[in-house]
């Protein structure tokens, strides 16, 4: 997948996509194999790498909806690649959109997802900060109970905001 022959890049990446159709869940062992190479090949400048990553990318959070995803994807949120930040967060959201909310509860996959928030809200790139929204929203809407406290705890000017008088 590494080649700078997108011919051998490409026919690796579609390998590994037809292995994901065919195993489903059961490509979850094999995820630290090939999770972070496809990050890597979204960090070039190259359409053609970034593309076809992306959707292997996108085709292994359908497929597997493991949370073990999400660190690899966090990770990515720092990269200075500014379209490999936009892949990480759109594939934040698409976790948070296929996974079962049980699965996002764990205390540290649902502070690791209050990082990403926290890091695309102060992004360069007003595309990855309009993603960071998104992702908050539906974050918002899996753990309502959550939202509250980990506002205040993060933002704590919010609540002298709102005990306040004026």
């Amino acid at each position: 997948m590494n080649s700078e022959r997108s011919r051998l890049s490409g026919s690796a990446i579609e390998l590994v996509t037809a292995l994901l159709a065919g195993l489903g869940p059961s490509f979850e062992p094999l995820v630290s194999l090939f999770l972070p190479t496809l990050l890597g090949l979204c960090a070039r400048t190259n359409k053609v790498f970034t593309s076809r990553a992306k959707a292997c990318i996108f085709a292994i959070i359908e497929n597997t909806q493991s949370p073990s995803l999400l660190p690899y994807l966090a990770e990515s949120i720092n990269h200075k690649s500014i379209f490999l930040r936009l892949v990480a967060a759109d594939g934040v959201l698409a976790c948070l959109n296929c996974f079962n909310p049980p699965d996002i509860e764990k205390d540290t996959r649902a502070r690791l997802i209050e990082d990403v928030i926290r890091l695309t809200a102060r992004d360069a790139s007003a595309d990855v900060r309009r993603t960071g929204k998104k992702i908050f929203e539906a974050y918002k809407a899996l753990l309502p109970d959550r939202v509250e406290r980990w506002v205040f705890q993060t933002f704590p000017f919010v609540r002298t905001c709102l005990t306040s008088t004026f």
